[in-house]
């Protein structure tokens, strides 16, 4: 037998399969499912609110299931953006512009609608809040729909099980037969030969790293790190879009390994206070630990972010003795020695749906930027001297961001380019590229409805939030003790650079890691010739005689006449002066009403985008009689 024409045979059957497949996808009806109406519950009513937080997870882990593959469900969650990006989806984006769309009735008709791709239910046991977490990442893997365990009159338990549905007898239970917890905290582990950690919080978390990310039978790109259960014991805290339980369907279609977990070492979790202190972020090392071998070393990508009003701060009831931020950085060091990125979905815009709908948009090979500023335009300009020196003025370029979390992008993106000075007013955007993965849409529209002020540079860090100083060998003893990261984080950068045409890096955060030192700088060297800002480097200089760098000057805030007054007054005698401003959530409109404000007081000041600041930066340092080697702290 001919074994080569027997593969060629396979390989044209399985084309043919696909388009057959993808033509079928094509004819069918997207279905379309409005679960608006879920967030006008009252949630002072523990009955609303816990019937609230079970459909959402249900929903949502159903439609994780069966957009795997292709866009089949779209749940209408938040009236902004999900109407936006709908109509943009089948509209003007020209993607789905030919499918129809069957709107699905009710709940029990959304589940007779997909039940032939579910296997089963994943109940779980709010008495051990994380096992909400363990049903999301079986329900990924085994395509099982999560379902609270509440056999009380009323629940959706209850509804769910009655509705005769062939998959809601396949059960895969989070907690014993007789209605008592799985996960006690005490003698070995169930269904391992580990013993018990003293946590049943920890134990539920180590049953399932055994069982789906040792084995290797959760994704090897993706983690999540999303509130627990535990949601249900202070719900109005921040309004049911800020439960993050829509945001699981997308890590649910790619089989992500879900978490929630303390991270600071001398402390007890509120959510588990009679837990030896330290237990939670032993936990979560091992967790990564196996991840990152599980992922061969490559850049892990970890949705979400330290639920901090619920959790693990000082806000509020949260229990610990570290300030929101202060538990942000400690996350993020964590994640970084491990080769982690954040995709953070923070409070308070933290809610997203329908992002394994969106995967499926289909992104262009390259999306080229403006042409960048030249030497001889600049001298046009009067920004340029004939010496080659820049101008003596204060330079000023704006970061515009934190778009370092899909949520925030998709929610944010169509306000601000339907800003009336979007297009009018210079703007310089800092959106993490990585974002494509769960908003390719946003990055699409964004990408074509660029105008020549709009700029773009690699947001938080690069294409993924995280701190380099970690991806340095050294600087990863005693916390994660693996090799250097930074080989990986040069090639997980290089793909986005070429796509989104980005050779800047807005803002590296540093946060309690130590700076990155040269090895990082040769790595950024790699992506981000045209410049970087950052925490812990030079105040600034050229590295290389490459890398003109800066550290960021401060966050503004404010109206714009105060924000406007705040910048003019740090424009001083000594000319030029290179000054990077973050904002963060800030319109098209406030920046230019603030720039109008600060050139109103000093007329020194020069607004630039980040190519044409990096430009003159680099030519101040490399023309100036007083410039010296910079060596780095």
């Amino acid at each position: 037998m001919n074994t080569r024409r027997v593969l060629i045979g396979c390989a044209a059957a399985g084309l043919v399969a696909f388009a057959a497949a993808a033509a079928e996808d094509a004819a069918m009806p997207i279905a379309y499912y409005d679960m608006t109406a879920l967030t006008r519950a009252d949630l002072n009513d523990p009955a609303q609110a816990q019937r609230a937080w079970d459909t959402a997870h249900l929903v949502a882990s159903v439609q994780g299931i069966v957009n795997r593959d292709a866009p089949r469900l779209f749940v209408r969650f938040m009236e902004h953006p999900d109407d936006f990006w709908f109509d943009y989806c089948r509209g003007e984006s020209g993607w789905l512009t030919d499918r129809p769309v069957e709107t699905i009735p009710s709940l029990e008709a959304l589940l007779r609608r997909f039940e032939g791709a579910l296997a089963g239910l994943v109940v779980y046991d709010e008495r051990v809040p994380a096992t909400s977490n363990l049903a999301s990442t079986i329900a990924g893997i085994e395509n099982r729909a999560c379902l609270r365990y509440d056999p009380s009159s009323g629940s959706l338990y209850t509804a769910v099980t009655a509705m005769d549905l062939p998959f809601a007898r396949n059960m895969t239970r989070l907690i014993n037969d007789d209605g008592s917890p799985l996960f006690t905290g005490t003698g070995v582990i169930p269904g391992t030969e580990l013993p018990s950690t003293g946590s049943a919080k920890c134990d539920a978390y180590l049953w399932a790293k055994h069982r789906y990310l040792d084995s290797g039978k959760s994704s090897r790109e993706f983690m999540a790190y999303y509130i627990d259960a535990y949601w249900l014991t202070a719900p109005t805290l921040a309004g049911l879009t800020n439960s993050t339980l829509t945001n699981h369907d997308f890590f649910i279609a790619n089989q992500a390994f879900f978490f929630d977990l303390h991270v600071w070492e001398e402390e007890s979790p509120v959510d588990d206070a009679a837990q030896k202190p330290g237990t939670d972020a032993a936990t979560l090392h091992q967790l990564l630990k196996s991840m990152y071998a599980h992922a061969g070393g490559r850049i892990i990508h970890i949705g979400g972010f330290v639920p901090w009003a619920w959790k693990y701060t000082n806000h509020g009831s949260a229990g610990s003795q570290h300030g929101p931020v202060d538990t942000e950085w400690e996350y993020a060091r964590i994640i970084s020695a491990y080769n982690g990125i954040m995709d953070a979905d923070a409070l308070g815009l933290s809610g997203m749906a329908n992002a394994s709908f969106y995967q499926h948009f289909p992104l262009r090979e390259r999306y080229p930027q403006n042409p960048r500023p030249t030497g001889a335009q600049l001298r046009e300009q009067g920004l340029l001297l004939e010496s080659g020196a820049p101008a003596p003025k204060a330079y000023v370029c704006f970061y515009m961001g934190d778009y370092d979390a899909a949520s925030w992008f998709n929610q944010q993106a169509p306000h601000w380019w339907q800003d009336p000075a979007h297009g009018q007013t210079l703007c310089t955007w800092a959106f993490n590229p990585n974002l494509d993965r769960r908003a390719p849409h946003a990055m699409h529209y964004v990408r074509t409805h660029q105008t020549p002020n709009d700029w773009f540079m690699f947001g938080d860090s690069g294409a993924g939030y995280l701190n380099p100083g970690m991806l340095v060998e050294e600087h990863r003893r005693g916390v994660s003790d693996l090799p250097s990261g930074l080989d990986a984080w040069v090639a997980h950068n290089r793909v986005y650079a070429q796509r989104y045409d980005l050779s800047i890096t807005g803002f590296i955060i540093d946060g309690h890691s130590p700076g990155m030192g040269d090895e990082g700088m040769e790595a950024y060297l790699e992506f981000s010739a045209d410049g970087i800002v950052g925490q812990k480097i030079p105040a600034q200089g050229v590295f290389r005689g490459v890398m003109p760098h800066v550290r960021m000057k401060l966050d503004l805030d404010g109206a714009p006449a105060d924000a406007g007054a705040t910048l003019a007054s740090l424009a001083g005698v000594n000319t030029p002066q290179f000054l990077f401003i973050r904002t963060i959530l800030k319109s098209p409109s406030w920046h230019r009403d603030t720039m109008n404000a600060a050139t109103a007081l000093n007329s020194n000041l020069a607004f630039v985008d980040p190519y044409t600041f990096f430009l003159l930066l680099k030519a101040h340092e490399q023309t100036s009689v007083a410039a010296v080697p910079r060596e780095l702290p």
